[in-house]
């Protein structure tokens, strides 16, 4: 005579096994069991896929802001860059004016 397995006897069963005895001993309170499992696992893989959203959008702001200070650092080389060509400007005037003189 076969020991009838439960539910209790199931849930301490490695996930191998189980998936062995569906294949050739299917009942219904394994079916529960693998069920109760793959809830486990869908539940797992939607909290993993969630952490990795909030971690896409951190990188995203984080992105963000470096594009901003990008930008913040390209007008300061560009105020720059003017201000050296003006400084030029300047020295060239100064040295015609003592040319000059």
């Amino acid at each position: 005579m076969e020991f009838l397995k439960d539910r209790s006897h199931y849930r301490t069963e490695e996930d191998r096994l189980l998936i062995e005895e569906a294949k050739y001993h299917p009942n219904a309170e394994l079916a529960f069991v693998l069920g109760e499992r793959l809830d486990d696992l869908l539940l797992e893989a939607e909290t993993d896929i969630e952490a990795e959203r909030e971690r896409a959008d951190d990188f995203e702001r984080d992105a963000n802001r470096l594009d901003d200070k990008i930008y913040e650092l390209q007008q300061e080389i560009e105020t720059l860059e003017l201000m050296i060509s003006t400084r030029d400007d300047i020295i060239e005037e100064l040295k015609k004016e003592q040319n000059n003189d």
